[in-house]
């Protein structure tokens, strides 16, 4: 007698994954085709640089500068201007010692 074995459903389960991986690729290759024939590929960014390209004027060519004369001035000695020292000013001194960057600082409690 013949008998009837059941089951089998890892192999079509597989068979239709596959099946369903083709038809998935069949279908986005037909859909990304390219039609051939009179297709034109300009968008509307590109008809509006042509059109911008159409009402702008032709701008004159700027004339070459003229070469300058080579002349060297003395440079000009300026005063030295005092600045703030920070060894006599009593501010900085003090946000110094209040941050801890001098010796004027208090010693950390150990």
């Amino acid at each position: 007698m013949a008998e009837k074995r059941g089951g089998g459903g890892f192999f079509w389960g597989v068979v239709g994954f596959l099946v369903g991986v083709a038809v998935t690729l069949a279908l986005l290759a037909f859909m990304s085709r390219e039609t051939r024939g009179d297709f034109d590929p300009r968008t509307a960014a590109d008809e509006a640089a042509e059109s911008a390209q159409d009402i702008a004027p032709e701008t004159p060519a700027l004339p070459a500068p003229a070469p300058k004369a080579e002349t060297k001035a003395a440079p000009v000695q300026r005063d030295p201007s005092p600045g703030i020292d920070p060894d006599t000013d009593d501010q900085i001194a003090d946000d110094a010692a209040s941050s801890g960057n001098t010796s004027r600082a208090t010693p950390p409690d150990e």
